[in-house]
C-alpha cells in the first residue's frame, strides 16, 4: 500500500467519533469572547524594493489572557518580530503606525523582480540551561539564544558574504546574538555557522520568474529552531497576487484581493506555577511562563466530559506517566495571534484562504465542518507551498491525492463542473505537516454557520496532537440562495516553472564557469541519490539523522558512496552537484527511504520538488509514510529500537517501506540544508548540508 495512504488511513483510525459531535454542540458555549478576524499586517514593495528593520525581541501577547489558578490573568511572553521600514539611521523602530510587532506575524508583499533587503537585530533574551533541550557539548552557545532568519520556499540563491558585498542571501549558516547576553565561546571545527554580534543585513533578489505564491520567514539556528519558533517568531512572505492563477470561471477576471485571507496557524504552551522536568533537569517556573522546547502530551488528544476547546485544549496531569503535570496550563491555538476569532464569509463568489502552518512541531488535520449537520463543507484546493496547481488535462482526480502524499482528502465538486478540463480539485480535509501551505476557495450558497477545526492526528507510533476548534466561521452570501457553489479557474504554475521560461530552466543569474571544488560531480545518467530518515542510535529516540548513499541505474548501492545514518554535521556537505551546462538548473532524482514508524516531513532549501510519476503539483515539503516492520522483527524493533529499522533490517526486507522518488531541479548556487521540519527533529539532528556550484563549463 501507498505510504501516504496508509498514513492516511492509519490516523483516521485514531479519531474518536463523538468528537466533532462533542464540539458541535457546545459551538455556541460561551467559554471565550471571540475576537473579530484581522489581516496581518502588510509591508509592501515600492519601486522594487522592500527595505526594512526587523528586531526579534520578547514581548507579552496581548491577545492571550492566561488566568492560572489562584493567580491573576496574565499576558504570556512571546518572541515577535518588531517590523517596521528602515530608519535613516540606528537599530530602533520608531513609536507609531509604521511599526509593527505582533506575535500573530506580519506579512511581506514582494512582485517579481523585487530585492528584500533587511537590517536584522537580534534582541532575544538570554536563556536558562536547563529549559534549552541541546545545551550541553558543543551546544554550549545556544544558552546565549542566537537567531537568524530563512525565506522558506523562495526559489533564490544561498548566497554567503563576500568583501565586495557584506549582505547575506537566504543563508542559514549564520548565528546572531544579542551582545547583551554575552559573548560566545569558539566552537572551533564544530561551530555550526558563522557569528554575527547585533546583527546582518539581508539582501534577497527575486527572480522575475518566481512564482507566485505563499511563502515564509522564520530562524533557522541548529538546536533552537523549535524553542524560537513555537515562541512566535514566524510571518508570511506573499509573491505576486491571488489574481495571476486564480480567474473567474466564467468571466475570466482575475480573483478580488478583497476576497483573499491570510490565516496564520501558531500554538503556544504555557504554564501554571510549579516545577517542570526538562531534558537537561527539573526548574522552577512561572505563572505564564512559555514552554520553548514543547511536549506532545501537554494536554489530552481530544475533549474529556464537558471540556470547551475554543482556541486552546487545558493542560494534563501526566506524572503518573513519568511526565509532566501541566494541570493549569494551557495549549493555546492561535489564528493570527488571535484565540478562537470569528471569521464573516459574505461575498457569493467566495473567499480564498491562504493558510499556513508556522507551527514548530505540530500538524493540523483541517475541516470546516458544518454546525448544522456536522459534515464538512467542500473547498476547491487552488494552491500548495506557494505554487498553484496545474493538472494534465487528462488528470485523474483519484490520483491527486497521491501528488501531494495525501495531504489532503479528495471530494466531489459540485455537478456542473464534474466535466471541467482541465478538472477541479476539490477536498474535504486539508492535513498541514510544519511549515506547509494551502491555499483553498471557501464559499456557500447559504447562511449557515460553521466551525474551522484541527480533528487531532497521530503521527504513526510518535506523537499525537489534540483536536481543538480555531475560528468561528459565519457564511453570509449577498448574492441570491440556492445557486451553485462557486469555482475557479486555476492558471497554474507547477507545469510553466520548469518549461522554457520558468525558474527551473533558465540559466542562473551572475553564474560563472568555475573548476568543480574535490569531491563535488554530477550523478551518472541513470544514478539517484537515496536518503534514509533514522535514529544514529537506535537505543537512544531523540538521535534523529540522515542516512545517505547513491544508487545506479539498477538500484544497487556505489561503493564508497554510503554514509551512515547520522546526526547534522554542519562543517560537511553531504551533497555537492554543480548547476548543468552553461549554468542551467539541473535535476536529480532522489529517493526517499523512512525507517522510523512515526511519520517525518521532508523538506529541502532553495527549490521544490514533484513525484517523478506526476506532473501539476510541486511542493517544498512532503510527510512521509511509516515502515512496517515484519512479525519476526517487531517486537525488537519496538521495544530494543525506538520503533526505528535499520538499514539493514529495510535491504532484507523485514521492515516494509516503498521509497518516495523524487524530482528535484537545483537551480540556485550556494550552501544550504534538507531536513525533517518537525522543529523536535530537525533541532535533533535530522537534517544535512548540500552544496551547489557552478558548472565548470
Amino acid at each position: 500500500m501507498n505510504n501516504g495512504y496508509r498514513w492516511l488511513r492509519d490516523f483516521r483510525l485514531w479519531r474518536l467519533g463523538a468528537t466533532l459531535a462533542f464540539a458541535a454542540a457546545f459551538f455556541y458555549a460561551d467559554a471565550i469572547l471571540a475576537e473579530e478576524f484581522s489581516e496581518p499586517a502588510v509591508f509592501a514593495s515600492r519601486n522594487g524594493t522592500l527595505d526594512l528593520l526587523i528586531i526579534a525581541k520578547p514581548r507579552p501577547i496581548p491577545s492571550i489572557s492566561f488566568v492560572p489558578p489562584n493567580g491573576s490573568a496574565v499576558n504570556p511572553m512571546g518572541w515577535v518580530y518588531e517590523i517596521c521600514p528602515r530608519p535613516a539611521s540606528g537599530e530602533q523602530c520608531s513609536l507609531g503606525a509604521s511599526t509593527v510587532a505582533d506575535y500573530g506575524g506580519a506579512r511581506l508583499a514582494l512582485q517579481q523582480g523585487d530585492t528584500l533587503k533587511i537590517h536584522f537585530v537580534n534582541r532575544l533574551p538570554k536563556l536558562d540551561p536547563l529549559k534549552v533541550a541541546h545545551a550541553n557539548g558543543h551546544g554550549s552557545n545556544l544558552v546565549l539564544n542566537p537567531t537568524n532568519l530563512h525565506t522558506h520556499g523562495l526559489i533564490v540563491p544561498a548566497r554567503a558574504p563576500t568583501r565586495s558585498d557584506p549582505t547575506f542571501g537566504d543563508f542559514v549558516f549564520v548565528s546572531v546574538y544579542n551582545p547583551a547576553n554575552g559573548e560566545p565561546v569558539s566552537e572551533g571545527a564544530h561551530a555550526h555557522s558563522q557569528t554575527a554580534m547585533d546583527s546582518v543585513d539581508y539582501r534577497i533578489d527575486i527572480p522575475k520568474n518566481h512564482p507566485s505564491g505563499l511563502f515564509w520567514f522564520h530562524p533557522h539556528v541548529h538546536g533552537l529552531a523549535l524553542n524560537q519558533v513555537s515562541s512566535g517568531l514566524a510571518g508570511i512572505i506573499t509573491i505576486g497576487s491571488t489574481g495571476d492563477y486564480a480567474k473567474n470561471d466564467v468571466t475570466g477576471a482575475r480573483f478580488p484581493e478583497a476576497n483573499v485571507r491570510h490565516l496564520i496557524f501558531k500554538d503556544l504552551q504555557v504554564l501554571a506555577a510549579g516545577t517542570v522536568q526538562f531534558e537537561n533537569g527539573s526548574a522552577n517556573v512561572a505563572n505564564g511562563e512559555t514552554l520553548h522546547q514543547q511536549d506532545p502530551d501537554f494536554c489530552k488528544q481530544y475533549p474529556i466530559g464537558q471540556e470547551s476547546r475554543q482556541g486552546f485544549c487545558p493542560g494534563a496531569d501526566n506524572s503518573g506517566d513519568e511526565g509532566n503535570n501541566y494541570t493549569g496550563g494551557k495549549w493555546y491555538f492561535t489564528v493570527n495571534g488571535k484565540q478562537f476569532p470569528n471569521i464573516k464569509v459574505t461575498s457569493s463568489a467566495g473567499e480564498i484562504w491562504r493558510l499556513t502552518n508556522a507551527s514548530g512541531n505540530i500538524s493540523y488535520d483541517l475541516q470546516l465542518v458544518d454546525d448544522a449537520t456536522n459534515k464538512p463543507l467542500v473547498m476547491q484546493l487552488v494552491a500548495i507551498d506557494g505554487v498553484s496547481i496545474s493538472l494534465p488535462q487528462d488528470a485523474e482526480i483519484d490520483a491527486v491525492v497521491r501528488l501531494a502524499g495525501a495531504k489532503f482528502k479528495i471530494a466531489r465538486c459540485p455537478k456542473n463542473f464534474a466535466s471541467a478540463r482541465p478538472p477541479r480539485v476539490c477536498v474535504s480535509e486539508l492535513v498541514m505537516m510544519p511549515s506547509s501551505r494551502a491555499e483553498a476557495l471557501v464559499a456557500s450558497p447559504h447562511q449557515r454557520a460553521a466551525t474551522l477545526k484541527t480533528l487531532g492526528l497521530t503521527m504513526g507510533s510518535g506523537d499525537s496532537w489534540p483536536a481543538v476548534d480555531l475560528a468561528r466561521v459565519l457564511f453570509a452570501p449577498s448574492g441570491a440562495p440556492g445557486q451553485s457553489e462557486p469555482l475557479v479557474s486555476v492558471a497554474g504554475e507547477a507545469q510553466s516553472i520548469a518549461q522554457a521560461n520558468g525558474v527551473f530552466s533558465t540559466p542562473m543569474l551572475g553564474a560563472r564557469a568555475e573548476p568543480l571544488p574535490p569531491g563535488c560531480k554530477a550523478l551518472l545518467p541513470g544514478h539517484r541519490r537515496r536518503i534514509f530518515f533514522g535514529l544514529e542510535k537506535l537505543t537512544e529516540d531523540d538521535t534523529f539523522a540522515l542516512g545517505y548513499e547513491e544508487v545506479d541505474a539498477h538500484g544497487i548501492p556505489v561503493p564508497g558512496t554510503q554514509r551512515p545514518v547520522a546526526r547534522f554535521d554542519p562543517t560537511h556537505p553531504i551533497v555537492c552537484l554543480p548547476l548543468g551546462a552553461r549554468q542551467t538548473p539541473v535535476h536529480e532524482i532522489w529517493e526517499l527511504v523512512q525507517l522510523s514508524t512515526e511519520n517525518h516531513n521532508f523538506h529541502i532549501h532553495q527549490t521544490k520538488f514533484r513525484p517523478v510519476s506526476a506532473q501539476g503539483v510541486v511542493q517544498d515539503n512532503l510527510p512521509l509514510g511509516v515502515a512496517t516492520p515484519d512479525a519476526s522483527i517487531r517486537d525488537q524493533v519496538m521495544n530494543d529500537q525506538s520503533g526505528v529499522c535499520s538499514i539493514e533490517q529495510w535491504r532484507s526486507g523485514h521492515c516494509a517501506s516503498m521509497p518516495v522518488v523524487l524530482d528535484i531541479p537545483f537551480s540556485q548556487l550556494g550552501d544550504f540544508v534538507y531536513h525533517c521540519h518537525i522543529l523536535e527533529h530537525e533541532d535533533g539532528g535530522m537534517m544535512a548540508r548540500i552544496r551547489v556550484v557552478p558548472s565548470p563549463y
